[in-house]
């Protein structure tokens, strides 16, 4: 993650040699700069998947794209809700729901996603046997999302507020409940129930994200994964949480005992 929650929100994936952005949140010249500093150049991407128009995931997708040359993907609401018609960016490839792309070494699977924008998409990003879900800004977990990430590798994945946080604090009371609606954010109480019944048995690292700076906390967050992860006896799932600065690079793998040679992703 080069970063996460309302500041903004971009992730950098790799394998095999190719690179993508999911989501652009930051300026560009910011995203410019994180790349650089972990050693990629901007330039190299092959794309930049934008997961919906909010700015905090698209503030600097169409900068980005045209300064680096980098070609933007998403969904046809994203492109019309980002006014994209008449910007200068290096290009747009629409990304259908459950319709899969290749994108060099990466294949790409779009998902809907329940959240209060113009087709709203998470992904599930596969190379070989290594994949990894990717989900920020969904109102709850339908069961088609639940399924496409059983058999990811590695998880990413909302847990953006405490609800006695987010009642108790200052925000009005429409914010609130745009929030705690089915067209809003996850909870950290949503994620436990997700940890504990609906995560795939092939899942080493959960990585979570989009984390409220006013709603929540880490240590809720943290807390409340990891009893999640107990009841289930999961004690083997590697636990990350993402800040406004973005983590480490995170290798994700299958299992031993993968039926194929194992090709490797990264996330950043």
């Amino acid at each position: 993650m080069l970063g996460s929650g309302s500041s903004g929100n971009t992730t950098l994936v790799e394998a095999q040699g190719t690179r993508v952005l999911i989501d652009a949140g930051l300026s560009a010249r910011e995203m410019g700069e994180r790349l650089e500093s972990s050693g990629v150049d901007p330039a190299s991407l092959a794309a930049v998947l934008v997961s919906h128009e909010h700015n905090d995931h698209a503030r600097g997708a169409a900068a980005f794209s045209r300064r680096w040359g980098v070609r933007l993907m998403g969904s046809r609401g994203t492109h019309a809700a980002l006014g994209l018609e008449e910007a200068e960016i290096a290009g747009y490839d629409v990304l259908e729901p459950n319709q899969v792309r290749q994108v060099g070494a990466l294949t790409v699977r779009p998902l809907p996603v329940p959240h209060d924008a113009a087709g709203p998409l998470a992904f599930v990003l596969t190379c070989g046997e290594a994949s990894v879900g990717h989900a920020t800004d969904l109102g709850h977990l339908q069961r088609g999302l639940v399924e496409a990430f059983r058999a990811c590798d590695a998880v990413l994945i909302e847990s953006n507020y405490d609800p006695g946080l987010l009642r108790d604090g200052s925000y009005p009371w429409s914010v609130k409940a745009r929030i705690l609606g089915a067209w809003g954010h996850l909870s950290n109480d949503d994620i436990g129930r997700y940890l504990a019944q609906g995560l795939g048995e092939a899942c080493r690292t959960v990585v979570l994200a989009h984390i409220s700076q006013n709603n929540n906390h880490p240590e809720l967050v943290r807390m409340t994964a990891e009893q999640a992860l107990q009841r289930r006896g999961r004690s083997e799932v590697k636990l990350a949480l993402t800040t406004a600065e973005g983590t480490d690079w995170l290798e994700v793998e299958p299992p031993p005992g993968a039926p194929r040679p194992a090709k490797q992703l990264r996330l950043f």
